[in-house]
């Protein structure tokens, strides 16, 4: 007998509700028919990112279609933390490593932007939204997070909300013991919060002097070391989760 945590999960873009007949995608259908070889009857999970997670039972498969009935709600909808990760895109392999890491960390928004040492011109947003829904299926996560853009640095910092702290990590504090990362993390609390990861090349000087204008954007060291733009991310990530995030929300539940 299949648990909740051994059931497929598939994210749909439809509306959810207890009878409802849901058609997936022509990918899902070869899928869970070819791949998974799943027959009419099995039970799976589905979440559409506004509905919560429902118990489905798909109905009809062949290679090309398939055909779902939402049975019952398992989870009621909630949302991610309101984090944002922006960041300079790198090399192909490790983009989509990015996109599925910061899925799995729980942000709600996904932003990469343009800086004048960035050596990526262009990206395929389809495909950061296809490594997200990967990530957010493999790990139980109700909500998807919004990709946005390819957006030049300068354009954002421009019209940066007041509301919303920009962390930024600065690799001109490595090695400086007087920036304790949790300190500064601790502080933060609950406010809006997004993480700025610069390129393997750093930030320019003036993009360092238009971040450091902002009246939030407090500088954080991520240890002695330089680390590679999508080590950076991902520590960074974590250290929000375990300092201010959901993780230590989930703790004291």
């Amino acid at each position: 007998m299949e648990t909740r945590h051994s059931q497929i999960r598939l994210y749909v873009d439809a509306p959810l509700s207890q009878g409802r007949d849901v058609a997936l995608s022509r990918d899902q259908a070869h899928y869970l028919g070819t791949v998974m070889r799943k027959p009419v009857g099995t039970k799976i999970a589905v979440f559409n990112g506004r509905d919560g997670c429902y118990l489905a039972e798909l109905t009809e498969i062949n290679r090309k279609t398939a055909i779902i009935t939402c049975l019952s709600l398992q989870e009621t909808q909630w949302s991610s933390p309101d984090l944002w990760l922006l960041f300079a895109p790198v090399k192909k392999a490790r983009l989509d490593f990015m996109a599925q890491k910061a899925t799995e960390l729980g942000c709600s928004v996904i932003w990469p932007v343009q800086t004048d040492y960035c050596q990526v011109k262009a990206i395929k947003e389809d495909k950061l939204e296809a490594n997200a829904i990967e990530a957010a299926e493999q790990t139980e996560r109700l909500d998807i997070p919004d990709i946005k853009p390819f957006t030049k640095l300068d354009a954002l910092l421009s019209d940066w909300p007041e509301d919303r702290i920009l962390i930024f990590c600065d690799e001109r504090l490595a090695g400086d013991h007087n920036h304790n990362p949790a300190r500064i993390l601790s502080e933060i609390g609950h406010q809006k919060a997004a993480v700025l990861v610069g390129p393997e090349g750093g930030f320019s000087m003036t993009e360092k002097q238009k971040i450091d204008a902002l009246s939030q954007s407090p500088g954080l060291s991520l240890g002695p070391r330089i680390l590679r733009a999508d080590t950076a991310a991902l520590s960074v990530l974590t250290l929000y989760q375990a300092l201010c995030g959901d993780w230590i929300d989930n703790a004291q539940s």
